[in-house]
C-alpha cells in the first residue's frame, strides 16, 4: 500500500504517529511531531521525536507522511 505525501501549513501540525518533512537549508527532518504550541503573532513550535525543537512561522509549509492504514483481516464465517 502506497502513502501518499501531503502539504499542510505548520498551524494544522498536531502530535501523531505521521512523519513529519522539514526542508531546511542545511538537512532535512523527517521525524514524529511530539509536542506542537501554536503561539501569538504567528509563530508554532515544534518538538520533534528526534530530539530537534522548531520555531516555525504559521506561513511555513510542511511535508506530512501518514502511516499506511492496517486492515484488519475478515473473519470466515
Amino acid at each position: 500500500m502506497m502513502t501518499t505525501p501531503r502539504i499542510i501549513p505548520a498551524t494544522a501540525l498536531q502530535p501523531r504517529l505521521a512523519t513529519i518533512v522539514v526542508k531546511l537549508p542545511d538537512r532535512t527532518i523527517r521525524s514524529r511531531a511530539l509536542m506542537v504550541q501554536v503561539e501569538a503573532h504567528g509563530v508554532v513550535k515544534v518538538a520533534f521525536a528526534s530530539g530537534d525543537v522548531l520555531t516555525l512561522s504559521s506561513r511555513t509549509a510542511v511535508g506530512i507522511i501518514d502511516p499506511p492504514k492496517v486492515r484488519k483481516a475478515r473473519r470466515a464465517s
